[in-house]
């Protein structure tokens, strides 16, 4: 009894001193305020994995095979034309995953992989006056292995500086036998690293395609039902509202390195190579994409391109909720102005980088990003 009498004892004193700082109940409507939040979040934390991140990826696998076949069958000009106009389709599907590198994509390296730019000219050229992979079976290991375990040799850039020249196809008469074997083994290994991210999310892949998985002897925990299950026991967000929160930290971390990196080091000076798919003359395209693929994570499912979020899609949730209207609001004016820049951006951005319009792209995306920040914090001052 004694011990139950401190203990009684420390409670009324513990809500004395609540009292005399508020007064007990706030504190209660705030929880039932989570509470409500929790649940709304649980089926934005669902639609972010079942309508954003499993149709990415799955437009993506389906989109590298289309490229992969096409380099398979190249016998004319028109052939290389068909070729590149798919590498920019199934390119426009990477970006729009930029969003949402947190998981397989950066856990297994999967985006340095398929990602790094600039091509590396100068090794690729010693390559290929090396080794024959078209004619030389033990050439063509070599090739497939720096394909494989490199990342300066692989990837959507391998592919592009193979069948682009200056924004245009190349002509099929100017590419080696050496050079098609290169750009096709790229495309390959796309397909595969794209099928390791469908597969990585939960997202469903054919019995060919697990073959391929199965010979690289990849395997990943479900990082689609990980996400979901936030807030459960098993699951590595301990809360609901933190993997919500994660969509948010996704979306600025692109909108950083479009603004810092992708167009920053070459406006800036800093670095005037740095310059993302320039053979294919698709860098702003590409900046669009990565701000598109905020606006998928954000306002709900790759359907939407317009200026209004879906219902369940985090800003549609933050619209929703009246203290976090005006920061809600203020996200989607941002985004609709940082889009706006990127597109009003002088082409091609490899002749126009120092151009006032980068810089004027820049300083949206800036806006952006803090707007994000500040619903960022409103969110987390409910947890």
């Amino acid at each position: 009894t004694n011990m139950k009498k401190i203990i009684n004892y420390s409670l009324i004193v513990l809500c004395a001193v609540a009292i005399s700082a508020t007064s007990c109940e706030p504190s209660h409507e705030k929880s039932e305020a989570l509470t409500i939040l929790e649940s709304k979040f649980k089926a934005t934390n669902t639609d972010f994995v079942e309508k954003t991140v499993k149709p990415t990826y799955r437009a993506l696998a389906d989109n590298d095979k289309k490229l992969v076949e096409q380099l398979s069958a190249l016998k004319t000009d028109a052939d290389v034309v068909k070729a590149c106009d798919l590498w920019k389709v199934a390119r426009q599907d990477w970006e729009w995953s930029e969003a949402f590198l947190f998981g397989p994509a950066g856990d297994y390296g999967i985006d340095p992989h398929t990602d790094t730019w600039p091509f590396d000219r100068t090794q690729f050229d010693k390559y290929m006056a090396k080794f024959h992979p078209a004619t030389d079976e033990s050439d063509a290991a070599i090739i497939d292995d720096a394909i494989a375990n490199g990342q300066n040799l692989t990837g959507f850039h391998a592919v592009e500086y193979l069948i682009f020249r200056d924004g245009n196809a190349r002509k099929l008469a100017d590419m080696t036998a050496d050079e098609i074997y290169f750009a096709k083994g790229a495309a390959q290994d796309l397909y595969l690293s794209s099928l390791k991210l469908v597969s990585a999310w939960g997202g469903e892949v054919s019995a060919d395609e697990q073959k391929l998985l199965d010979e690289v002897e990849f395997e990943s925990k479900d990082y689609g039902a990980d996400f979901k299950n936030a807030g459960n026991a098993g699951s590595s967000y301990s809360t609901i509202v933190l993997a919500t929160r994660q969509i948010i930290a996704g979306a600025n971390d692109i909108i950083g390195e479009v603004r810092d990196s992708k167009i920053g080091s070459p406006a800036t000076g800093e670095d005037v190579n740095y310059i993302e798919s320039p053979h294919a003359r698709n860098s702003i395209q590409d900046f669009y994409d990565n701000i598109m693929s905020c606006k998928h994570t954000l306002y709900g499912a790759l359907t939407v391109s317009g200026t209004e979020p879906l219902a369940n899609s985090l800003i549609g949730i933050c619209l929703d909720v009246k203290e976090f209207e005006a920061a809600a609001e203020n996200v989607k004016t941002n985004m609709e102005a940082a889009l706006k820049a990127i597109a009003n951006m002088k082409k091609p951005f490899v002749q126009n980088y120092t151009h006032q319009s980068a810089k004027d792209a820049m300083t949206a995306l800036d806006g952006l990003e803090k707007s994000l920040n500040a619903l960022d914090e409103l969110i987390a001052s409910y947890e």
